[in-house]
């Protein structure tokens, strides 16, 4: 009777220490599992994170470089517009002005203007508005060489506005024509800008 009582004993402990041992297994393999889980999981997530920090990066560098280069182009475009203002200026201005300030020079540009003008059948009534710091050297030009246009009703007036070159216009002051140095230099520098930059830059 004890016998079968220790073998029963023995039978139960056996059974028990197998369910635990299963057990004891069985948690270890869902533990197991479920780190599994987690550690794919932040993997997942480290490489998604990793995958959008490079995009980001990409985009930052190429948003970058394209700043670099319109900043580039511009500035660039900036600096051949300066040396093409520099190039026309130093060509037009002082050749304008010198010739301009020729009294001869000045005298010719209003006969032909003046002869040309169409005012009806009568002569016109023109006023011609000099540059005042060579009033005398004009008036003698005029007086010497254009006589007949001073005879037929022409004025001749002087500013200190006016460097060299003229204004000239009916007396009435209806209007002027004006060919003063600054004129003829924004004329000739608005049909040279075109084949000096073409010159200078192949553009």
């Amino acid at each position: 009777m004890e016998q079968k009582i220790q073998e029963l004993t023995a039978k139960i402990y056996q059974e028990g220490v197998e369910k635990g041992e299963a057990q004891a297994k069985k948690i270890t393999a869902d533990a197991q599992e479920k780190a599994a889980a987690v550690i794919a999981e932040a993997k997942a997530q480290a490489g998604k994170i990793i995958t959008d920090a490079k995009q980001q990066a990409a985009e930052l560098n190429r948003n970058t470089e394209a700043e670099i280069r319109l900043s580039g182009t511009q500035a660039l475009s900036a600096i051949k517009q300066q040396i093409l203002n520099l190039v026309t200026a130093k060509v037009i201005d002082n050749g304008a002005a010198v010739a301009l300030s020729d009294p001869a020079t000045i005298k010719e540009f209003v006969a032909t203007i003046v002869h040309n003008w169409k005012s009806g059948s009568e002569a016109p009534k023109l006023e011609v508005l000099l540059p005042a710091q060579k009033q005398e050297e004009l008036r003698r030009a005029f007086e010497k060489g254009a006589s007949d246009l001073l005879k037929k009703g022409m004025t001749l007036s002087f500013s200190k506005s006016i460097k060299s070159g003229f204004r000239i216009g009916p007396q009435d002051g209806s209007f002027k024509i004006s060919l003063t140095d600054e004129d003829f230099a924004e004329f000739f520098k608005e049909y040279l800008r075109p084949r000096t930059r073409t010159y200078l830059f192949g553009e």
